[in-house]
């Protein structure tokens, strides 16, 4: 895959970039942790039905984001669904479960979904994978078989309730996995499962399009859990090993804005985003295949008036993932990437920078050397490596 202009950018400001398949060919180092976090979580723990919510922390430019890319990446090629997003840039406050499950949903590619229920209810019939792909009607498949078109439609809704009556769905659940089936499968109308991607992603329905949609539960603080739960039991059963939801910048908590010079969350927000967190850790049995990683600077950890210290009923179920050791701990839920950094040597920029050089080759950028690249003397090494490798390079191209 080519860089995009974008893609250079980020790097040249010390962002991972969004190509995903540049960030796992930049990655270097990874059997100190992530190669046996993949196996463990992934491979295993995850794919199995077992629920996790890990933290992140390190100083600026430690290699945080990039880690939760490279992870979003691997869980996508694994057959998970994975979304990343930034608690700075992602709109509403991660203060609430509705506001979470907004954001979530918000994130899921739903085509897939669609696909995977789609062919599953298709193979039921006898349309296996290498005659049906699930992104055209099916209906048309039946009829050659001899049936007419109210027939074939009749045997098609029958197959959709027969594979979700073992779903474990709740009704509106189920309703919902019902249109997006029948539409993809039948209809040649899709705006039922318009109506529905609208309800799921917990926005408001006028009277007549819940009539429409034939469901009437409406996403609330009370039932959010229930709907995030129900997301994921909808993931998996069209054929994906669970979720993975990766949230960087969550030290936006005890960050002021630039405007106002205020606190951007305040602490009644944080206990909020703190208890979020102590749920999501203590539903594991509810949230089965799920992985949650929020990643920020050590603050998050350490500021005990604006930070995860500041609210007993998190702390207590995090600080053991802080108990001094001298040494890297892979399987922590409270990840020190300082310590990850210090296992990969002091040599590790220079290797990075050598590795990086070859890689943005691969892509196709020319490595000039300019004389007016910016002074990196106030980032870290590391980050300064990508920007400096970034700066170097102009795209064939003509990235700039």
């Amino acid at each position: 895959m080519a860089l995009t202009v974008d893609d250079v950018i980020r790097l040249r400001n010390g962002q991972p970039p969004d190509n995903l398949e540049l960030v796992r060919d930049m990655t270097l180092g990874s059997e100190i942790w992530l190669d046996r976090f993949s196996r463990i979580y992934l491979d295993a723990f995850i794919a199995e039905g077992g629920s996790k919510v890990k933290v992140l922390i390190g100083n600026e430019g430690s290699g945080k984001s990039h880690i939760l890319r490279t992870i979003q990446g691997l869980s996508l090629q694994k057959g998970y669904s994975s979304i990343y997003l930034s608690a700075r840039n992602a709109g509403p406050k991660l203060n609430d479960i509705p506001s979470l499950y907004r954001l979530i949903v918000s994130c899921v590619d739903m085509e897939k979904v669609i696909r995977g229920l789609s062919t599953r209810v298709a193979a039921s019939l006898g349309y296996g994978s290498t005659i049906y792909d699930g992104t055209s009607k099916l209906l048309p498949y039946v009829i050659e078989e001899g049936y007419g078109t109210a027939d074939a439609s009749r045997e098609i809704r029958i197959a959709i309730a027969k594979t979700l009556k073992d779903s474990d769905f709740s009704p509106s659940i189920f309703t919902f996995a019902f249109t997006l089936i029948k539409d993809r499968l039948i209809n040649d109308d899709d705006s039922a499962t318009r109506l529905a991607i609208k309800w799921i992603k917990g926005e408001k329905l006028e009277r007549f399009e819940r009539q429409a949609a034939g469901i009437f539960e409406t996403l609330q603080k009370s039932n959010a859990r229930q709907w995030l739960a129900s997301l994921l039991k909808l993931i998996i059963f069209s054929g994906m090993k669970g979720l993975f939801v990766l949230i960087d910048d969550i030290d936006v908590m005890y960050e002021r804005s630039t405007e106002t010079g205020r606190f951007i969350y305040s602490p009644g927000n944080i206990k909020d985003t703190c208890e979020l967190i102590r749920q999501i850790i203590d539903d594991a049995e509810m949230l089965k295949g799920l992985m949650f990683m929020v990643a920020g600077r050590r603050n998050i950890v350490e500021d005990e008036k604006r930070g995860f210290k500041s609210y007993e009923a998190l702390w207590m179920r995090l600080q053991t993932g802080l108990v001094p050791s001298g040494m890297f701990n892979s399987l922590c839920d409270i990840v020190d990437i300082d310590k990850h950094l210090e296992c990969l040597g002091s040599d590790f920029p220079r290797m990075l920078s050598q590795h990086l050089s070859l890689v943005f080759s691969n892509y196709g950028l020319k490595r000039k050397y300019k004389d007016n690249i910016p002074n990196f003397s106030n980032q870290s090494t590391l980050k300064a490596a990508v920007m400096e490798n970034a700066y170097m390079c102009d795209s064939a191209e003509g990235s700039k």
